[in-house]
Order: C-alpha cells, then structure tokens, then sequence
C-alpha cells in the first residue's frame, strides 16, 4: 500500500492572480538596449514600452528596472539580467536562454511561450507570476523564492529546484524529468496532473512530506522507499 504522505490531501489555497497592471497606450521601443541609452540616458529604468521582435546576445542589462511593460517574440541569450527588478510585465514569445537572473525579483508578471533553457535564477524571487507553455529545462532555480506562482504545460526536465522556498503554487501538467527538489518542501503542493520521472530528492525524501500525487506517482515513489506494491 503507499505511503499514506504521499496520498492527495486537501486542495491548497489557490495563488492570486498575477494581473499585470500594464497601460493600454504604450510606447514602442525597438531594442531595449537602444532605449536604455538613448531615451534613458542610460539610466536601466524602463517603463510603459512594449519591445517586440529585439535580439542581442550576451548583453549586459544587470540592474535593469522594468515596469508596465511588455515584451513580444525578443531573444536575449547569454545575456545578463542579475539583480534586476521586473514588475507588471507580460512577457510573450521571449526567449532568455542562458541568460542569468541572480537575485532578480519579479512581479505581477506572465511568461507565454518563453524559453529559459539553461538559465540562472539563483535565490531569485516570483511574487505573483503566471508561466504557461514555456520550458525551464536545465534552468536552476536554486535557493530561490516561489509564492503565489501558477505554472501551466511547462517542461522543468534537469532543472535545479534544491532549496527553494514555495507559498501557493500551482503546477498543472508540467513536466518534472530528472529535476531537483533537493530540500525543498512540497508541502501543499498538488503534483497529480504533473509528470515525475527520475526527480531528485534527499534520501529520506522528506520534501515530499504533505504534497499531493495521484495513486500511480504515490506507488513509484512507495518502491523508491522499498515496498513492494501488490494488484
């Protein structure tokens, strides 16, 4: 029989809802690095543009403040985002792949179809944000904050999610293939529509204490412990 930790447990609360609060009227910017230096006088405090179609590589845009904006179909690899400050921002199409977010906050903020392959987001925080039909695969969101986070059709394959602190999230058909809870309490988490394969977890696997599994992940994780599952 399964651990009886591991079985569904009570609904959580659900997050609140991201909703950017982002003007109708916005400014159109061609590339955020132009507009840094030309219309902020290279002052990295950006707000009320939207930013569409803009790619650069290996950018420095650390510090960076952008607010009350949004971002549409935008390529910044390798680039540099570390303790920046992101609020009311939706972003769509964007692609952030080994970039490095260190320390970055963001805020009441939506990710659509965006790409985060291999990124680095140590002890960075989510207040408030909706990620939908993007890929976190190799990313590391180590020692990292969660709270109020919805999380929907997204793949976190070899992520690192060890030491990360979460309060009302919720993952809905994300992929979790070879990625890393180690030390992280899923306590109030529902992980029944989500697909587990290979997670890696402490040898107790205490951060699963108080999460919620459907009967067939329960039992996977029941032979991880050693019982022997009868039909």
């Amino acid at each position: 029989m399964p651990d009886r930790r591991f079985q569904k447990a009570a609904s959580p609360l659900p997050p609140r809802a991201a909703d950017p609060a982002i003007p109708e009227r916005l400014v159109e910017a061609a590339s955020l690095s132009e507009w840094i230096a030309c219309a902020c006088g290279g002052d990295a405090s950006v707000a009320h543009v939207r930013i569409a179609g803009d790619a650069v590589e290996g950018a420095d845009f650390a510090l960076l403040e952008l607010s009350e904006s949004r971002m549409e179909g935008c390529s910044y690899a390798g680039c540099d985002f570390d303790r920046a400050m992101v609020s009311d921002v939706a972003f769509a199409g964007c692609d952030f792949s080994n970039s490095t977010f260190s320390q970055a906050n963001f805020t009441r903020c939506t990710f659509a179809s965006c790409k985060f392959t291999g990124a680095d987001f140590l002890e960075a925080v989510f207040s408030r944000v909706e990620v939908r039909d993007s890929t976190f695969a190799y990313a590391s969101l180590a020692r990292g904050k969660l709270e109020d986070v919805s999380v929907v059709s997204t793949d976190f394959s070899q992520a690192d999610l060890a030491e990360l602190r979460q309060r009302r999230v919720r993952f809905d058909d994300v992929r979790f293939v070879g990625t890393s809870f180690f030390r992280t309490s899923l306590d109030g988490v529902d992980l029944s529509s989500c697909q587990l394969a290979d997670i890696v977890l402490s040898d107790a696997m205490g951060e699963l204490r108080g999460c919620s599994m459907d009967l067939f992940q329960a039992a996977g994780i029941a032979r991880r412990l050693g019982v022997n599952i009868k039909d």
